[in-house]
């Protein structure tokens, strides 16, 4: 693994928009970019600069259903985190911020 690589995807996940975009993927829920942007009260410009970073890190992929562009994850997130992390941030990330 490239360090640099390594270093582009922890610091694509030093962000508690971007943990908890991901933690609404993990849980199947949202995969439009709008619909992100209503869940965590964030603009769309802010959205879609989180995805680019998590794209841009390998994390996440964009795919088309008709007119819809929909998220999924890739695999490289479950390759980089230990499985109990990903138990946490699918289930203890607190998605309002209280």
């Amino acid at each position: 693994m490239d360090i640099r690589n390594l270093a582009r995807e922890f610091s694509a996940l030093g962000s508690e928009d971007r943990l908890k975009i991901l933690a609404l993927l993990l849980r199947g829920e949202l995969p439009t970019c709008g619909e992100i942007a209503g869940r965590l009260g964030l603009s769309g410009p802010a959205v879609s600069y989180h995805l680019r970073t998590l794209e841009g890190a390998g994390f996440i992929q964009r795919t088309r259903r008709g007119r819809t562009r929909c998220l999924t994850l890739t695999p490289r997130l479950g390759e980089l985190l230990r499985a109990e992390l990903l138990h946490r941030l699918k289930e203890e990330v607190d998605l309002d911020g209280t």
